[in-house]
Parts: structure tokens; sequence; C-alpha cells
């Protein structure tokens, strides 16, 4: 992608995104702070399952109203084709009180009843009792039946939501994401799988790349501005190079590949230790955009360093601290690390200012006001 001079007309909130994700210069810098789950459901001061399991209002729409609030740029990352749930799940509560429900979710298949149990906290994100994969040869094929049903038809429906205020994508999970996602357990089964089932982890692995495949290749036509692979969980923080190398960089390969085919950015979240993780993809992908790139304590990124050495490929997105700045530090705090950050970065365009990964429910909306501001301003390029 070719860089070309700024702009000095005013941007809508996507242009300036899409602007800095081909490593140009918008008018300011993009000021998206990751506030993806907690704090749109906290500014509605209902209870958090009335969001996520009630969908009163949908999580998306919580989100975009909490875009406007803050006046910050917008990303739209709730078209997840890994955890897109159509058909649709069957749920019931089983075990309600003041504080928290918990709802058994199931869905029949022809080999037999898939299900979870989910907890659903009044002032937190829901988080899994019980996942779906127990037992890896009696329930995967239970869910390869399932995601082997779902529609692709009118994927980018929710675009219109979106309009100008930010990016639309469609997102998917790494391999590691996934398993962490579907494996009962967590992370640290999900680890012992590898070492421990290797050889249907292999089987497991191979549809998962599949299935990913298949459906980009449906999908790119409709156009979105972007697709996202999340990858928390393939943070070196929770992984390691060698399982990063053989689950998740093959995939990470064929989804960029595809968008570069398309034009269409591709742009990876991996939070925590990540500075590695840059380097092989600067190398051997086709990524366009990586973010959140945390800084110590949390990661390991440098941000200047990383502008220094990849900026060349790289859009970067980050990288505000977002427990010791955002959550507990001071107006003034933001404001001397936002700048910090577009002074590491921003230089010659390819910069997006934001958190370090997903800003606390209780980070005081002044601290999120005054990142905002920081961009606009001191982000504004000459």
């Amino acid at each position: 992608m070719s860089i070309a001079k700024t702009t000095s007309e005013p941007l809508t909130s996507r242009q300036r995104i899409l602007t800095a994700m081909r490593r140009q210069m918008p008018d300011h810098v993009p000021v998206v702070p990751d506030i993806s789950n907690m704090v749109p459901c906290r500014l509605l001061g209902k209870p958090f399952w009335d969001i996520y399991l009630h969908e009163d209002p949908p999580l998306d729409e919580a989100y975009l109203n909490a875009v406007k609030y803050f006046g910050m740029d917008g990303w739209y990352i709730y078209d997840n084709l890994t955890m897109r749930e159509v058909p649709k799940w069957n749920e019931r509560v089983i075990e309600s009180s003041a504080d928290e429900k918990k709802v058994e979710r199931w869905i029949d298949t022809p080999f037999g009843r898939l299900k979870e149990i989910v907890c659903y906290p009044r002032q937190d994100p829901p988080w899994h009792l019980s996942a779906m994969i127990k037992n890896i040869a009696q329930d995967f094929p239970m869910l390869r039946w399932y995601m082997e049903q779902q529609p692709l038809d009118d994927v980018c429906k929710n675009r219109s939501k979106v309009g100008e205020l930010g990016i639309y994508g469609l997102g998917f999970e790494t391999f590691m994401g996934f398993w962490v996602w579907v494996r009962d357990g967590g992370s640290m089964q999900a680890l012992r799988d590898f070492y421990e089932q290797p050889d249907i982890m292999r089987q497991v692995h191979e549809f998962y790349f599949d299935y990913v495949d298949r459906t980009l290749r449906c999908v790119l036509p409709e156009r979105p501005d972007e697709i996202l692979l999340n990858g928390s969980a393939s943070s070196l923080s929770l992984s390691s190079p060698k399982i990063y190398r053989e689950y998740d960089l093959p995939i990470i390969k064929r989804v960029s590949a595809l968008c570069k085919e398309a034009g269409v950015i591709c742009h990876q979240h991996t939070c925590g230790r990540s500075r590695l993780l840059v380097e092989i993809n600067y190398n051997e992908t086709d990524v366009n955009v990586m973010e959140p790139l945390e800084r110590p304590p949390g990661g390991d990124v440098d941000l200047a360093e990383v502008k220094r050495r990849f900026g060349n490929k790289f859009c970067f997105k980050g990288n505000v601290n977002t427990f010791e700045t955002m959550l507990n530090g001071t107006v003034e705090d933001v404001i001397r690390e936002a700048k910090a950050c577009i002074d590491a970065a921003a230089a010659g365009g390819g910069f997006i200012l934001s958190t370090g990964d997903q800003c606390g429910r209780d980070t005081p909306d002044e601290n999120l006001f005054a990142l905002v501001e920081a961009a606009k301003t001191y982000g504004r390029y000459k």
C-alpha cells in the first residue's frame, strides 16, 4: 500500500480509520479506545445480563451509543464468523439471584446435544461455567456439524448500523481463540490438549483451517472494511511461539493472503506479550494492522521500537495502558501517555491511538474524553 499525502479536509470516522490503516495520514490521528464490552454496558445503568442475555439492547447498539457519547471513532467488531450463533441456541435459566444468572444453552445435532452453561453477572460480562467441548472425540463432531450449518447470506447486514461512525469488519478467531472459546477448562486445558492429544488436535485444526478458508472466500466479495483476527488467546502471555507457529500462523497466513488478493484490510488483535508475534507476522504474513501492542507490565511492546522497525508494513493501533493510566490514572496521566504514543508512532501516518487492551468497566468517563481530545488536538497532522 502506498503512502499518500495528508488531507486537510475533515474526514468521517470511517474515512479517518481507513486512511490510517492504509498507512496514510488522515486529518488527525484516529482514536479508538477499546471499549467493546464493559464500558458501554456500564453507561446504560442496567444489569449486564439485560444486554448479553436478553439483548435489551444488543451489545453492538450499546457500543455505538458509547461511540457517539465519547465522540470517538468507532470500531464495529460484533459480527464474528467463528462465534456466529446461527441456527439460534436454546436457553433456559437454571439458577437466578440478585447478583447473577446461570443459563444452560444447547443446540441439538444429529450426533447429540451440544451444550454449555454460562454465568451472567449483574455488573460484569458473562463467562463459561461449562464450555461445549468436554470430551473432544465425543463432542467435536457436534460442533463441527453445527458450524457447517451456518448460512452466509447477508453477513454484512449490520454495516448500515455503523455507517460513517467507524469501520465495519467481519471477524474470525485465531485457532487458539477458537479452541479456548469452545474447550471446557479454558486456556489451561487447551494447552494440555496439544501435548496430550496431538493427533486429534491436528484433525480439529484441519477442520478449522478449512472452515475459515471456505467462509472467508464466501464473504470477501461483500467487501467489509476489514477482516479482524481475534487473537487474545494467542498472546505469548498464554501460549508459546511453537504453538503460535504450528496452529495459529497457518490460518493467519491464509486469511491475510486472501485479504490482500481481495484488497481488504487484515487486522490482528493480540494483547499481552506480542512483540515476537509482531515480528513473525511482519516477516511471514500479509497482515496490515497489528494491535493493541500492550506495553509492560502487561505486555512487552515498545511502541517506538516497533514503529521504527516494522512501520513500513504495518499500521499500529495502541497502546495506552488500561489499568495504570485509563482506570487508575488522572486526566493528566491520560493526556501525557496519549501524547507519548502519538510522538512514538504517528509520524508519517499509519497509527491509531487506542488502549493496550479492553478498558475496565469503571474506567472514568473523563479519562476516555481526555484520550479522544488528545487525538483530535495533539494528534493533528500539519
